[in-house]
């Protein structure tokens, strides 16, 4: 029997617990997704992983963000900057990051003086 990658694992779980927030059955998510039931079970199960188009339309039906899904929750404040950021228009982000880049950089000048 082959082992079963940690990382599946987790990314099946994150998809799990995002389907039951919503009180869909994996029926109502397979059907809504185009998927098989069984295919739902195994990548929940952390059995299977899944091709970028699927993982795709997974994380859109689902409401997930990409990143969490593969790698966790991000810390607290980043998870603020996040939300924050998340209905901005893609010029303010750029702003908001050229900002924060420009402040990081002042203070490591500042904390190497």
């Amino acid at each position: 029997m082959r082992k079963r990658d940690p990382n599946r694992i987790e990314m099946g779980r994150r998809f799990r617990e995002a389907r039951e927030r919503l009180n869909w059955s994996r029926e109502v998510l397979a059907e809504r997704a185009d998927l098989s039931v069984s295919f739902i079970a195994d990548l929940e199960l952390g059995n299977t992983g899944t091709r970028l188009e699927n993982f795709i339309r997974l994380c859109r039906l689902l409401d997930l963000n990409a990143d969490y899904v593969l790698f966790g929750a991000p810390g607290d404040a980043v998870q603020r900057i996040t939300d924050l950021l998340r209905d901005r228009d893609e010029e303010t982000v750029r702003v908001v990051e050229r900002t924060v880049e420009a402040l990081l950089r002042a203070l490591d000048e500042q904390q190497t003086t």
